[in-house]
């Protein structure tokens, strides 16, 4: 009896957080899909401005990954540490299902870097780890950015489909994007907790002092290129069906003057904005956002988009809609020695249409079409044109 009350003592004794409770989710996506694209969308650009011509390639199907969700595995963990202190952690694996090959990444102009959707980190979609409390919490690691989160409420398709609000398919130009970089490496960030409405969301990213200059790779920061480092903020409120967000990213980076291809220009802002309205069985919403870019000669650069969003909820499924007008301004093109040879500009058209059925609570099938037209953004002088460019996909996607 006196050893028993002495255990309960003992236990009652112990400090709380050795009493904490945790749990472990995994989780999941995986999305495949049939897709047709036709010779446009296959075409690549040749040759040097202002004599830039257009090989249109062949139009066919392909099994594609991941057009409405990003096919992931991904694993999350809480651990009540007690006195309102939490634990929390999210990693995450992107992957092509069609092949089984790592994916992710995100398309972005940097100072000499190589702008590419592939990705050969393991944990290349989430991967970070924090605490949280009821004034918030603070995470580190590889995270979304704050114009990511305050942006998604307001794109009904969630980032999915063709051309949703993360950033356009389809393309042949390496500006094609809404945000900048949505996932940001070696970031702080915070998280308030939502009050009347209202969430704010902000991080500093460090660009770990390395130059982006592959003459010197590897090597510490350069002050021709900046320190890479990346500080945001924003906020969403929502009343009801209505929903109000901006966001602003700042980036520390210069171009670097080299006679290498492609290593002078460097996004150095962006700016965003949205407003939307979701009633039971429809919803709209329209959104801005600008990418400020530096170059090493002329006019300033921009990159700037109209979005707009809707969804109608039709017989047993859901319609999305998404279209978006990208104008580009002052965004010169060089050759290989480092002078501009014409200055490019001119506005895209991109379009998103979408049905999805639900089978269940965790899967779904869905068909969508996505147009892409660039007619207005090439050099009048090109021997050919990409006119548009159109896809269609037939899939399905599960949750777990």
């Amino acid at each position: 009896m006196k050893k028993s009350l002495l255990a309960v003592a003992v236990a009652a004794a112990l400090p709380t957080f050795a009493q904490a409770q945790s749990s472990i989710t995994m989780f999941g996506i995986l999305d495949a899909s049939v897709e047709y694209s036709d010779a446009q969308s296959n075409a690549t650009l040749t040759g040097t401005l202002p004599a830039q011509s257009v090989q249109e390639g062949e139009g066919g199907f392909r099994l594609n990954s991941g057009l409405q969700s990003g096919s992931r595995f991904g694993i999350r963990g809480v651990e009540d540490i007690g006195g309102g202190l939490k634990g929390i952690f999210t990693i995450e694996h992107r992957l092509d299902i069609s092949t089984g090959d790592t994916q992710g990444g995100q398309i972005f102009l940097v100072p000499g870097g190589a702008n590419s959707t592939t990705n050969n980190k393991f944990w290349n979609g989430q991967a970070w780890v924090g605490l949280e409390t009821g004034f918030g919490s603070v995470t580190f690691g590889r995270q979304y950015s704050p114009i990511f989160w305050a942006l998604i409420p307001a794109d009904f398709t969630a980032y999915g489909f063709y051309n949703n609000w993360a950033g356009f398919s389809g393309t042949n130009t390496n500006i094609a994007t809404t945000q900048g970089p949505f996932r940001l490496d070696n970031s702080i960030a915070y998280k308030s907790p939502t009050m009347g409405g209202l969430t704010v969301y902000a991080t500093y990213a460090f660009g770990e002092n390395l130059s982006a200059n592959p003459a010197t790779a590897g090597s510490p920061g350069s002050s021709t290129v900046g320190t890479g480092d990346i500080w945001g903020i924003a906020a969403g409120w929502q009343l009801g069906g209505l929903y109000l967000s901006a966001g602003y990213h700042s980036i520390d980076s210069n171009p670097w003057s080299t006679t290498a291809a492609g290593g002078q220009t460097a996004a150095r802002s962006v700016l965003a904005a949205a407003a939307s309205y979701k009633f039971t069985n429809f919803g709209l919403s329209v959104g801005y956002t600008d990418i400020s870019f530096k170059q090493i000669s002329g006019n300033e650069p921009s990159v700037s988009n109209i979005l707009i969003s809707a969804f109608a909820n039709l017989g047993p499924g859901t319609l999305f809609l998404n279209a978006a007008q990208l104008g580009v301004k002052n965004l010169n093109i060089y050759s290989t020695s480092g002078t501009a040879t014409a200055a490019s500009g001119g506005n895209t058209f991109n379009l998103g249409v979408a049905y999805s059925i639900p089978l269940s609570k965790r899967t779904n099938w869905y068909a969508a079409y996505g147009l892409n037209d660039v007619s207005n953004f090439q050099p009048s002088s090109a021997t050919n044109q990409i006119d548009g460019a159109n896809r269609f996909s037939i899939g399905v996607r599960h949750l777990f």
